[in-house]
Protein backbone atom coordinates (compact mmCIF):
# COMPACT_ATOMS: atom_id res chain seq x y z
CA UNK A 1 0.00 0.00 0.00
CA UNK A 2 1.33 3.37 -0.93
CA UNK A 3 2.48 5.63 1.57
CA UNK A 4 -0.34 7.87 3.22
CA UNK A 5 0.29 11.90 3.80
CA UNK A 6 -1.76 15.04 3.90
CA UNK A 7 -0.81 18.17 2.36
CA UNK A 8 -1.94 21.80 4.44
CA UNK A 9 -2.19 25.07 3.84
CA UNK A 10 -4.26 28.44 2.37
CA UNK A 11 -6.83 26.38 0.58
CA UNK A 12 -8.81 30.19 -0.03
CA UNK A 13 -5.98 31.92 -1.34
CA UNK A 14 -3.63 29.61 -2.57
CA UNK A 15 -5.53 26.37 -3.48
CA UNK A 16 -4.15 25.90 -7.15
CA UNK A 17 -0.31 25.54 -6.02
CA UNK A 18 -1.76 23.34 -3.32
CA UNK A 19 -2.96 20.93 -6.25
CA UNK A 20 -0.18 21.06 -8.20
CA UNK A 21 1.78 20.01 -4.98
CA UNK A 22 -0.67 17.39 -4.53
CA UNK A 23 -0.44 16.32 -8.20
CA UNK A 24 3.47 16.02 -7.90
CA UNK A 25 3.27 13.78 -4.43
CA UNK A 26 0.49 11.87 -6.56
CA UNK A 27 2.92 11.02 -9.47
CA UNK A 28 5.59 10.02 -7.34
CA UNK A 29 3.29 7.13 -5.76
CA UNK A 30 2.06 8.53 -2.83
CA UNK A 31 -1.52 8.38 -1.54
CA UNK A 32 -3.20 11.66 -0.16
CA UNK A 33 -5.60 11.37 2.17
CA UNK A 34 -6.28 15.33 2.15
CA UNK A 35 -7.03 17.24 -0.15
CA UNK A 36 -8.87 15.09 -2.35
CA UNK A 37 -8.76 17.53 -4.84
CA UNK A 38 -12.04 18.76 -5.48
CA UNK A 39 -13.35 22.53 -6.52
CA UNK A 40 -13.73 25.53 -3.88
CA UNK A 41 -17.70 25.53 -3.84
CA UNK A 42 -17.55 28.43 -1.09
CA UNK A 43 -15.19 29.95 2.15
CA UNK A 44 -16.14 31.02 5.26
CA UNK A 45 -13.28 33.46 6.63
CA UNK A 46 -9.58 31.32 6.46
CA UNK A 47 -11.98 27.60 6.26
CA UNK A 48 -12.99 26.28 2.68
CA UNK A 49 -15.76 23.81 1.73
CA UNK A 50 -15.03 21.46 -1.40
CA UNK A 51 -17.73 20.35 -3.70
CA UNK A 52 -17.20 17.04 -2.47
CA UNK A 53 -18.02 17.86 1.04
CA UNK A 54 -21.90 16.79 2.45
CA UNK A 55 -23.58 19.95 2.42
CA UNK A 56 -25.42 18.56 5.30
CA UNK A 57 -22.29 18.79 8.14
CA UNK A 58 -21.24 22.09 9.57
CA UNK A 59 -17.69 23.46 9.02
CA UNK A 60 -17.03 22.59 12.45
CA UNK A 61 -17.99 18.88 11.49
CA UNK A 62 -16.14 18.95 8.38
CA UNK A 63 -12.80 20.48 10.03
CA UNK A 64 -12.70 17.04 12.47
CA UNK A 65 -12.98 14.88 9.33
CA UNK A 66 -10.36 16.79 8.03
CA UNK A 67 -7.98 17.04 10.95
CA UNK A 68 -8.95 12.67 11.38
CA UNK A 69 -7.31 12.34 7.85
CA UNK A 70 -4.32 14.55 8.13
CA UNK A 71 -3.50 12.65 11.93
CA UNK A 72 -3.69 9.24 9.63
CA UNK A 73 -0.93 10.70 7.33
CA UNK A 74 2.25 8.97 7.54
CA UNK A 75 3.86 12.76 7.23
CA UNK A 76 2.29 15.87 6.30
CA UNK A 77 3.71 18.77 3.98
CA UNK A 78 2.63 22.55 4.21
CA UNK A 79 2.10 24.55 1.60
CA UNK A 80 2.92 27.90 3.40
CA UNK A 81 3.85 29.99 0.21
CA UNK A 82 6.02 33.16 1.09
CA UNK A 83 5.70 31.69 4.51
CA UNK A 84 1.68 32.39 5.02
CA UNK A 85 -0.11 30.22 7.47
CA UNK A 86 -3.42 30.96 8.05
CA UNK A 87 -5.75 30.32 11.18
CA UNK A 88 -6.78 26.71 10.30
CA UNK A 89 -3.53 25.64 9.42
CA UNK A 90 -1.97 26.75 12.37
CA UNK A 91 -4.91 24.97 14.04
CA UNK A 92 -3.74 21.85 12.39
CA UNK A 93 -0.30 21.96 12.72
CA UNK A 94 -0.42 22.44 16.34
CA UNK A 95 -2.32 18.74 16.71
CA UNK A 96 0.47 17.29 14.01
CA UNK A 97 3.10 18.92 16.80
CA UNK A 98 1.04 17.14 19.76
CA UNK A 99 0.73 13.80 17.58
CA UNK A 100 4.40 13.36 16.96
CA UNK A 101 3.50 13.41 13.40
CA UNK A 102 6.51 14.37 11.09
CA UNK A 103 5.62 17.72 9.60
CA UNK A 104 7.65 19.57 6.75
CA UNK A 105 7.13 23.23 5.00
CA UNK A 106 7.52 24.56 1.43
CA UNK A 107 9.25 27.82 3.13
CA UNK A 108 9.93 29.03 6.67
CA UNK A 109 6.71 30.16 8.10
CA UNK A 110 5.99 33.27 9.16
CA UNK A 111 4.03 34.15 12.73
CA UNK A 112 4.03 30.41 13.43
CA UNK A 113 4.22 30.24 17.52
CA UNK A 114 6.42 26.79 17.06
CA UNK A 115 10.21 26.28 16.10
CA UNK A 116 10.39 25.14 12.79
CA UNK A 117 13.84 23.36 11.89
CA UNK A 118 15.92 24.28 8.81
CA UNK A 119 15.94 20.81 7.55
CA UNK A 120 12.02 20.49 8.18
CA UNK A 121 11.86 23.09 4.91
CA UNK A 122 12.02 21.24 1.73
CA UNK A 123 10.70 20.86 -1.61
CA UNK A 124 7.50 18.97 -2.63
CA UNK A 125 9.89 16.74 -4.48
CA UNK A 126 12.21 16.13 -1.25
CA UNK A 127 9.24 15.50 0.89
CA UNK A 128 7.87 12.89 -1.97
CA UNK A 129 10.85 11.18 -1.62
CA UNK A 130 11.52 10.86 2.25
CA UNK A 131 8.32 9.36 2.72
CA UNK A 132 8.59 6.95 -0.30
CA UNK A 133 12.20 5.69 1.75
CA UNK A 134 10.44 6.01 4.94
CA UNK A 135 13.11 8.38 6.66
CA UNK A 136 10.62 11.46 7.97
CA UNK A 137 11.69 12.40 11.54
CA UNK A 138 9.75 14.31 14.20
CA UNK A 139 10.67 17.48 15.25
CA UNK A 140 9.92 17.86 18.55
CA UNK A 141 13.33 18.60 20.72
CA UNK A 142 14.55 21.89 20.33
CA UNK A 143 17.67 23.99 21.72
CA UNK A 144 15.88 26.27 24.32
CA UNK A 145 16.82 27.38 27.57
CA UNK A 146 16.39 24.72 30.02
CA UNK A 147 12.51 25.91 31.34
CA UNK A 148 10.92 26.19 27.43
CA UNK A 149 12.45 22.34 27.39
CA UNK A 150 10.53 21.23 30.60
CA UNK A 151 7.67 23.06 28.63
CA UNK A 152 8.12 21.17 25.31
CA UNK A 153 8.36 18.16 27.09
CA UNK A 154 4.90 18.48 29.57
CA UNK A 155 3.07 19.72 26.07
CA UNK A 156 4.42 16.56 23.74
CA UNK A 157 5.78 13.80 26.66
CA UNK A 158 2.77 14.83 29.33
CA UNK A 159 3.65 11.12 30.81
CA UNK A 160 7.88 11.61 31.38
CA UNK A 161 8.56 12.97 34.60
CA UNK A 162 10.62 16.36 35.41
CA UNK A 163 14.04 16.27 36.33
CA UNK A 164 13.68 17.12 39.73
CA UNK A 165 14.36 14.12 41.54
CA UNK A 166 16.95 11.79 39.24
CA UNK A 167 17.23 8.58 41.89
CA UNK A 168 16.21 5.24 40.25
CA UNK A 169 16.04 7.05 36.32
CA UNK A 170 17.12 4.15 33.95
CA UNK A 171 19.99 4.71 31.66
CA UNK A 172 21.18 3.12 28.43
CA UNK A 173 24.38 0.82 28.18
CA UNK A 174 26.26 1.60 25.03
CA UNK A 175 28.77 -1.27 23.47
CA UNK A 176 30.53 -2.08 20.90
CA UNK A 177 34.54 -2.46 19.71
CA UNK A 178 36.99 -0.21 21.03
CA UNK A 179 37.68 0.50 17.81
CA UNK A 180 34.59 2.51 17.99
CA UNK A 181 35.68 4.87 21.19
CA UNK A 182 35.17 7.98 20.05
CA UNK A 183 32.02 7.44 18.61
CA UNK A 184 30.79 5.77 21.47
CA UNK A 185 31.68 8.88 23.46
CA UNK A 186 29.99 11.09 21.19
CA UNK A 187 26.59 8.81 21.04
CA UNK A 188 27.42 9.35 25.00
CA UNK A 189 27.35 13.00 24.96
CA UNK A 190 24.12 12.87 22.41
CA UNK A 191 21.95 11.11 24.85
CA UNK A 192 23.28 13.02 27.80
CA UNK A 193 22.49 16.35 26.09
CA UNK A 194 18.43 15.05 25.85
CA UNK A 195 18.68 13.96 29.65
CA UNK A 196 19.11 10.27 28.99
CA UNK A 197 22.23 8.59 31.44
CA UNK A 198 24.05 6.55 29.14
CA UNK A 199 27.74 4.68 30.11
CA UNK A 200 30.14 3.45 28.23
CA UNK A 201 33.81 1.92 29.16
CA UNK A 202 36.96 3.78 29.62
CA UNK A 203 39.32 3.62 26.85
CA UNK A 204 41.24 0.54 27.26
CA UNK A 205 44.09 1.43 24.77
CA UNK A 206 46.58 2.93 27.44
CA UNK A 207 45.45 0.03 29.75
CA UNK A 208 47.11 -2.49 27.54
CA UNK A 209 51.10 -1.20 27.41
CA UNK A 210 50.75 -1.14 31.75
CA UNK A 211 50.27 -4.98 31.95
CA UNK A 212 51.57 -7.75 30.49
CA UNK A 213 49.63 -10.29 28.60
CA UNK A 214 48.32 -12.34 31.40
CA UNK A 215 47.47 -9.53 33.58
CA UNK A 216 45.73 -7.67 30.63
CA UNK A 217 43.43 -10.71 30.39
CA UNK A 218 42.51 -11.02 33.80
CA UNK A 219 41.74 -7.21 33.35
CA UNK A 220 39.44 -7.65 30.75
CA UNK A 221 37.56 -10.46 32.20
CA UNK A 222 37.19 -8.35 35.36
CA UNK A 223 35.97 -5.17 33.05
CA UNK A 224 33.61 -7.68 31.02
CA UNK A 225 31.85 -9.32 33.95
CA UNK A 226 30.92 -5.84 35.19
CA UNK A 227 29.89 -4.58 32.59
CA UNK A 228 27.31 -7.08 31.77
CA UNK A 229 26.46 -6.54 35.42
CA UNK A 230 25.12 -3.28 34.08
CA UNK A 231 23.06 -4.06 31.21
CA UNK A 232 21.31 -6.56 34.05
CA UNK A 233 21.06 -3.59 36.41
CA UNK A 234 17.13 -2.55 37.17
CA UNK A 235 17.18 0.62 35.87
CA UNK A 236 19.20 -0.26 32.50
CA UNK A 237 16.19 0.04 30.11
CA UNK A 238 18.27 -0.51 27.00
CA UNK A 239 21.90 -1.55 25.15
CA UNK A 240 22.61 1.17 21.72
CA UNK A 241 25.57 -1.17 20.11
CA UNK A 242 27.78 1.29 17.83
CA UNK A 243 28.30 -0.97 14.56
CA UNK A 244 30.88 0.81 12.36
CA UNK A 245 32.78 -0.57 9.50
CA UNK A 246 35.97 -2.52 10.79
CA UNK A 247 38.71 -3.85 8.35
CA UNK A 248 36.15 -3.33 5.17
CA UNK A 249 33.03 -5.18 7.37
CA UNK A 250 30.18 -2.65 7.55
CA UNK A 251 27.82 -2.15 10.42
CA UNK A 252 30.43 -4.76 12.35
CA UNK A 253 29.93 -6.56 16.16
CA UNK A 254 33.01 -8.38 17.30
CA UNK A 255 32.20 -11.37 19.66
CA UNK A 256 32.47 -9.28 23.41
CA UNK A 257 29.50 -7.11 21.53
CA UNK A 258 27.91 -10.09 20.76
CA UNK A 259 27.51 -11.42 24.42
CA UNK A 260 26.54 -7.80 25.70
CA UNK A 261 23.64 -7.57 22.91
CA UNK A 262 22.51 -11.59 23.98
CA UNK A 263 22.63 -10.48 28.35
CA UNK A 264 20.23 -8.11 26.62
CA UNK A 265 18.28 -9.87 24.89
CA UNK A 266 18.31 -12.48 28.02
CA UNK A 267 16.93 -9.62 30.25
CA UNK A 268 14.40 -8.46 28.10
CA UNK A 269 16.47 -4.86 27.06
CA UNK A 270 16.07 -3.33 24.25
CA UNK A 271 18.60 -3.26 21.92
CA UNK A 272 19.57 -0.65 19.94
CA UNK A 273 21.90 -0.99 16.67
CA UNK A 274 23.29 2.00 15.24
CA UNK A 275 23.75 1.63 11.92
CA UNK A 276 22.17 -1.80 9.84
CA UNK A 277 22.24 -5.23 10.82
CA UNK A 278 25.61 -6.56 10.70
CA UNK A 279 25.10 -9.57 8.14
CA UNK A 280 27.33 -12.62 9.34
CA UNK A 281 24.79 -12.59 12.38
CA UNK A 282 21.61 -11.76 10.42
CA UNK A 283 19.97 -14.38 12.21
CA UNK A 284 20.12 -13.78 15.80
CA UNK A 285 20.21 -10.14 15.71
CA UNK A 286 16.99 -10.38 13.49
CA UNK A 287 15.66 -12.81 15.89
CA UNK A 288 16.58 -10.84 18.88
CA UNK A 289 14.22 -7.78 17.53
CA UNK A 290 17.38 -5.29 17.53
CA UNK A 291 16.24 -2.17 16.32
CA UNK A 292 18.31 -0.46 13.78
CA UNK A 293 18.55 3.59 14.07
CA UNK A 294 21.03 3.89 10.88
CA UNK A 295 22.34 6.84 12.49
CA UNK A 296 19.32 8.57 13.66
CA UNK A 297 19.38 8.34 17.49
CA UNK A 298 16.18 10.79 17.94
CA UNK A 299 14.20 7.01 17.50
CA UNK A 300 15.71 6.50 21.12
CA UNK A 301 13.91 9.48 22.42
CA UNK A 302 11.02 9.26 21.18
CA UNK A 303 10.63 5.37 22.19
CA UNK A 304 11.78 6.21 25.67
CA UNK A 305 8.93 9.13 26.19
CA UNK A 306 6.13 6.34 24.36
CA UNK A 307 7.40 3.81 26.57
CA UNK A 308 7.06 6.55 29.93
CA UNK A 309 10.37 6.36 30.74
CA UNK A 310 11.78 9.23 33.23
CA UNK A 311 14.83 11.03 31.75
CA UNK A 312 16.90 12.73 33.56
CA UNK A 313 19.78 15.49 33.27
CA UNK A 314 23.78 15.40 34.56
CA UNK A 315 25.24 11.95 34.54
CA UNK A 316 29.17 11.43 35.11
CA UNK A 317 30.64 9.13 32.25
CA UNK A 318 31.39 5.52 34.00
CA UNK A 319 35.09 5.03 33.63
CA UNK A 320 36.35 1.40 33.29
CA UNK A 321 38.37 1.62 36.49
CA UNK A 322 35.45 2.55 38.74
CA UNK A 323 33.86 -0.98 37.66
CA UNK A 324 36.29 -3.07 40.27
CA UNK A 325 34.55 -0.81 43.37
CA UNK A 326 31.51 -3.01 42.38
CA UNK A 327 33.12 -6.48 41.67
Amino acid sequence: MAYQVSVIGSFRKRYEEVVKTVTILREMGLSILSPIGSNICKSIEDFVIFETDNPEYSPEEIQMITLEKILNSDAVYVCDFNGYVGKTTCYEIGFCYSRNKPLYFLEKPKDLPILVDKSQIISPEDFGKIVLDNKQKVYTEFELCIPAQRAIRNIFFPNVCDNKTVTGKKKIVICGSMLFYDEMLECQKFLRKKGIRAIIPKDENGIIDIYDELAFREFKRKVSSAYLKKIREKDTIAVLVYNGTKKGQENYIGANTLVEIAMAFTWNRKIYLYNDIYQPLADELLAWECICLEGDMEKIIYDMAQDDIEIGEKYKQLSLFDVFDNL
